[in-house]
């Protein structure tokens, strides 16, 4: 097993330190790794009831659900096949018929008929159960696609939600930065008109407030519509921007974790998704193509039961009588399609045919969803190094706001500096929360792609798992 997966893996320098990783886990044996508290949500509580609320009324998800109900109506279908079937008609009516040769002889049937029929299928070489398992099989990949969706939707709304937090934080910098460009101006208005300052310095400063302006409001426009996006996706009334926290907590980030996550799931050649099950159910979904294809020149066997009342009367010349006739019959017949043209023969290699393509397509999803997942967990070693060097400059940028308040306490710096130094420091502040956006974001997605998203814990039983 530990040979599978040492070949699964990319023959890269990058890749080193998940082989170690993998060689001591395969040693000392794999255990269930906890990821609790790891997620947007545990870092951003606002987040979660959003989630649990998209999860039940937002588009996709509601969509999927009605698919699903739709395949389990498609079981009742299939299942009716093997059952008896009854079947009845009632008429009443006059008929007369009478012998062109023989006027005087006439024959009438009139009063109320009817008849009763049943159909019992007996033997058809386990065609009617195929089509009942293929049915079943359609309601796994309906269960497989809504939590498929499920995951998705959650992958996509933290790291919209992430993206807000960054917005309007960028966009709160920003308007600080206004503030000291508008309080910049008028105190050069002030200095223009006490005659300490020349005319021709008001100009770019008033360009640049207008400048600045736009892209202010350009950024206000850019979040509210993000706002609304992200509301109508997730079912919600629209998001205020006072209900968006301010601020990304650290997260922490562990190579053992994801390494192994990441091992567990390369050991299990990437067919724990959903897209893999699905391609796998399709396997099993054409082998039951093949099976019914195979009995379609084969002879069925099926019972079946009737009994209906016929009223007659017979008129002649020197008499009349009137009867009424009931049948009852019990059979049991064979239906047999000796040739039809081969096109039985093209329905069998149309299921081959079937069969080979999801078979191939199991294989691509698996080794593509193995590319991603380890992609991923290299990506989020760099992610982490990216949010260490965000927190550094973050430190250094507060540093000097300290010390040039200690500057300002002594006389040798203005206040302006120190408003400078502020928005230099929240600028920084923008760059580290963003960084831990992208980190979150990409550990989410690798986490949920490995089967760990805590979403699934969320959804009801029968779609966390394949039916036996």
């Amino acid at each position: 097993m530990l040979s599978l997966v040492l070949m699964s893996l990319r023959r890269s320098w990058r890749t080193l330190p998940i082989v170690a990783v993998f060689c001591a886990q395969s040693l000392a044996g794999a255990e269930p790794t906890d990821v609790a508290g790891t997620f947007p949500e545990d870092l951003l509580p606002p987040l979660k009831p959003i989630l649990e609320t998209a999860l039940r009324q937002s588009f996709q998800v509601v969509a999927k659900q009605i698919e699903l109900e739709q395949s389990a109506a498609r079981v009742y279908v299939a299942n009716a096949l093997r059952l008896p079937s009854l079947s009845g008609n009632m008429s009443f009516a006059r008929n007369q018929t009478a012998i062109s040769s023989d006027t005087s002889t006439s024959t009438s049937d009139s009063g109320i008929f009817y008849s009763f029929g049943m159909n019992q299928p007996i033997y058809h070489w386990g065609a009617l159960k195929a089509e009942g398992d293929k049915a079943r099989i359609g309601v796994l990949i309906a269960e497989k696609n809504y939590r498929e969706a499920s995951r998705l939707l959650a992958v996509a709304l933290r790291r919209s939600y992430l993206e807000l937090v960054v917005k309007k934080m960028a966009l709160t910098q920003m308007r600080y930065a206004r503030k000291l460009l508008t309080d910049d101006l008028t105190l050069a208005r002030e200095k223009l008109a006490s005659g300490t300052l020349a005319s021709g310095e008001i100009g770019g400063r008033e360009l640049n407030l207008r400048d600045f302006e736009l892209r202010t409001r350009r950024a206000e426009i850019e979040l509210a519509g993000l706002r609304h996006s992200f509301s109508r996706i997730a079912g919600i009334p629209d998001l205020t921007e006072d209900e968006i926290p301010g601020e990304i907590p650290k997260p922490n980030y562990s190579a053992e974790t994801t390494s192994a996550l990441l091992f567990s799931f390369v050991r299990d050649g990437g067919r724990g998704t959903a897209q893999a099950e699905v391609a796998a159910l399709k396997v099993k979904e054409a082998d039951l193509n093949i099976k019914i294809a195979n009995t379609r020149l084969r002879p069925k066997l099926n019972a079946g039961a009737s009994y209906s009342l016929d009223n007659t009367t017979n008129a002649s010349a020197n008499s009349v009588s009137q009867q009424a006739v009931a049948r009852q019959t019990l059979a049991l017949s064979a239906q047999w399609y000796i040739f039809d043209g081969l096109a039985t023969k093209g329905v069998k290699k149309e299921a081959l045919a079937a069969k080979r393509a999801n078979e191939l397509q199991l294989q691509n999803i698996s080794e593509v969803t193995v590319d991603a997942a380890q992609t991923l967990a290299q990506q989020l070693g760099l992610d982490a190094e990216e949010m260490a060097m965000a927190d550094i400059r973050f430190g250094l940028s507060a540093g000097a706001v300290v010390r040039l308040e200690t500057e300002l306490k002594l006389g040798n710096v203005a206040q302006t500096a120190i408003d400078n130094a502020k928005s230099s420091k929240m600028a920084s502040d923008v760059g580290s929360a963003s960084a831990r956006a992208v980190y979150l974001s990409r550990w989410t997605e690798f986490a949920s792609l490995v089967g760990s998203d805590p979403v699934f814990n969320q959804l009801p039983a029968r779609h966390d798992r394949e039916k036996r």
